[in-house]
């Protein structure tokens, strides 16, 4: 990298610095609950605040048949070329979950105390803010540089991408050589769980009327959590990971208190670490239903498939971008940086599915359970924000360094 690239960027930073904050506070005043709201209004801030840094945006409309809170949104892609050479996609989402627990704070009003922000949305949109903001102090700069920086900004993160960098991907409007997703400032993340997601029904048969998919359904139940304490000895081999999980998050059935319901159904999701392989999990979890019900009288039980996203891994290239990474970080926060496992879905895994070699970095805190990710006060240090876009411009300088 060239010796006077760094300081080039530190100084465009600080030029930017207070409109960096003003962009992330602007993205969290507007609603944007991905299960109540329209996306529309979040996607168009976004984009008029993109093209405020000078940066080309295409809009690229999502699918017809998406949810419908996903009406009339744009993905939005930036594309900035230097040379030719590798691209490198910056993924971040500006969807949020409902605010959830006792907020002493307006969740829609950013807030800062004591250089904490606060607000619905901060960790997330937090890396929309990063991303751009070092893409336009690297690009500002005007290095030589070997490639592309993209940004891919989508709006169903809490979707896990299906209709954003999933949709993106599919529909080869992207097909970068590496991806830069959403995470901690102080860490590198180069695994996260994936998610599978299936819906179970239980039903009368005809002709067996006095049977109770009820009942049924409490067996089935009651063999699930039995398999489920069995996971307490699972350990995945990345540090961070821990042990897979299994949730029932829905049941429903019945329309009467002194009715049998002739119809019962429950949905279950089960995380899956990177040591596990999903059809595996996926074959275990359907034949452990499959056995229970079939001991039960007078009833039929169907499984569905809801959601299968595979863990994300680290690949061929992935060491390259995270040692990168992890060399930046270590100088700007002042002491060593490594690569984790990031315990929840992460924005990449729909890259890594494809064999795109990804890993996570953001604003996020040292503990992500510091940041309080769609609970009360949700919040992130400033300075963490403005420490990890001085690390990605640094790395993605380093990074597109012609060789020699």
């Amino acid at each position: 990298m060239n010796e006077n690239l760094p300081s080039l960027i530190r100084e465009n930073l600080v030029a930017r610095r207070s409109g960096q904050f003003q962009f992330l506070g602007n993205l969290v005043e507007v609603p944007s609950e991905f299960t109540t709201g329209n996306m529309a209004a979040v996607s168009e801030l976004t984009l008029q605040a993109l093209r405020d840094l000078e940066l080309g945006v295409e809009r690229h409309a999502v699918s017809p048949d998406a949810p419908g809170s996903l009406a009339g949104v744009n993905n939005l892609v930036v594309r900035h070329e230097f040379s030719a050479g590798p691209v490198v996609a910056l993924v971040a989402h500006g969807d949020t979950r409902p605010p959830t627990g006792d907020w002493t704070l307006d969740p829609l009003t950013p807030t800062i105390r004591g250089g904490v922000f606060y607000g619905l949305g901060a960790l997330s949109k937090a890396d929309i803010a990063v991303y751009a903001h070092a893409l336009a102090a690297l690009r500002d700069a005007k290095p030589t540089l070997s490639g592309t920086v993209e940004l891919h900004i989508t709006f169903d993160g809490e979707a896990d991408g299906q209709w954003g960098t999933k949709w993106l991907l599919d529909n080869r409007i992207v097909n970068p050589d590496y991806a830069v997703g959403s995470g901690l400032a102080y860490a590198i993340g180069t695994s996260s769980v994936g998610d599978l997601q299936l819906q179970v029904e239980i039903k009368n048969l005809a002709g067996h009327p006095s049977a109770d998919p009820m009942e049924a359904a409490s067996k089935i139940l009651g063999s699930l959590y039995q398999l489920r304490t069995s996971y307490l000895d699972i350990h995945s081999e990345v540090p961070g990971i821990g042990s897979p999980s299994l949730i029932i998050g829905q049941i429903q059935g019945g329309e009467r208190p002194d009715e049998t319901p002739g119809r019962v159904t429950f949905t279950l999701d089960r995380r899956l670490i990177p040591d596990e392989h999903p059809a595996q999990v996926e074959a275990e979890l359907t034949g452990r239903i499959a056995e229970t019900a079939s001991r039960l009288g007078g009833i039929v039980c169907r499984i569905r498939r809801l959601k299968l996203a595979p863990p994300m891994k680290p690949g061929a290239g992935t060491d390259k971008l995270a040692g990168v990474l992890e060399r930046q970080a270590a100088a700007v926060m002042g002491s060593p940086v490594g690569a984790y496992g990031v315990p929840h879905a992460s924005a990449t895994q729909h890259y890594t599915a494809v064999g795109i070699p990804s890993v996570l970095y953001g604003a996020g805190p040292e503990r992500y359970e510091d940041a309080h990710a769609g609970g009360p006060d949700e919040c992130l240090a400033l300075d963490d924000v403005r420490k990890a876009t001085e690390v990605v411009a640094l790395a993605l300088g380093e990074f597109m360094t012609p060789a020699g």
